[in-house]
């Protein structure tokens, strides 16, 4: 994981975690993975938005060892990428059924 990845993470979750909160999302253990999968998720995102993909569209084609290197890292990326998503499913379908349940009693 990039350094400026993990400063946008520092700088998101604790954002997610006031929104669970105003929420009143119950689950605190939850509302940690939760916070912390959809910032990491959303790191990634952009990491692999503004810099994985742009280096890889302009390399020359000639430089296929920077290429095979590339395809590495945005291998790497993207499994990180599912770790934050299976991590993130639990949580977030207690999310669901939480807000689901309020909707109902209203």
């Amino acid at each position: 994981m990039f350094e400026s990845e993990t400063e946008y993470i520092v700088e998101l979750q604790p954002r997610i975690t006031q929104r669970l909160s105003e929420l009143e999302f119950p689950h605190m253990q939850q509302a940690t993975v939760l916070a912390h999968s959809l910032a990491e998720l959303a790191s990634r995102s952009r990491t692999l938005d503004q810099q994985a993909l742009p280096l890889f569209l302009s390399l020359d084609a000639t430089h296929r060892r920077a290429l095979a290197e590339l395809a590495v890292g945005l291998k790497n990326h993207l499994e990180g990428m599912q770790d934050a998503i299976a991590d993130l499913r639990a949580p977030l379908a207690e999310l669901i059924d939480f807000l689901a349940r309020e909707e109902e009693q209203a």
